[in-house]
């Protein structure tokens, strides 16, 4: 079996390996494909730049409180407006896209190569989240992209509580 090694690669499997990052982005990519429009691919460039932003940021030094909390908190709002179905207008859905998405790179660390395949893995799950909301939309219904949604959300109130 082949791995992928090296900063690139660490940084490309980083959104998959840790399970609040990846139901995070994927939930950022089932709203952007529940919200349509321009917002299938805004919001998930915007969910990439602020990760990329607050992980450099925090590179460099700049701490954010509260980022735990806050990372478990994304998953729930983000799940809940999914399992809601809430369809906002695209500005505000890249705005909160963006605010969640910067509790999820604000942890990390690394040089040039890692944030190249980390930008790479993040916007994969996002496509990732996007492709599942059209499948499960058209192949079931909405309500199974809902039930989706509701399941990002209750792992955000596990992770809230401690147990993942």
């Amino acid at each position: 079996m082949t791995t992928v090694t090296g900063a690139f690669g660490n940084g490309l499997t980083t959104p998959v390996w840790v399970i609040q990052h990846l139901l995070g982005i994927l939930g950022i990519g089932m709203w952007a494909g529940q919200t349509g429009g321009t917002a299938v691919w805004q919001v998930p460039a915007a969910a990439v730049t602020a990760a990329l932003a607050s992980g450099i940021a925090a590179q460099m030094g700049l701490r954010l409180p509260y980022a735990g909390p806050g990372l478990a908190a994304s998953l729930i709002v983000v799940g809940s407006l999914v399992a809601l179905g809430v369809r906002a207008p695209a500005a505000l859905a890249v705005l909160l896209g963006a605010v969640a998405a910067v509790f999820h790179g604000h942890a990390h660390q690394g040089p040039p190569l890692y944030w190249a395949g980390f930008a790479a893995g993040l916007m994969l799950v996002a496509c990732g989240g996007l492709g599942l909301s059209v499948a499960v939309a058209q192949a079931e219904s909405e309500r199974g992209v809902r039930v989706c949604g509701g399941a990002v959300a209750v792992a955000g109130v596990l992770d809230l509580v401690g147990v993942i």
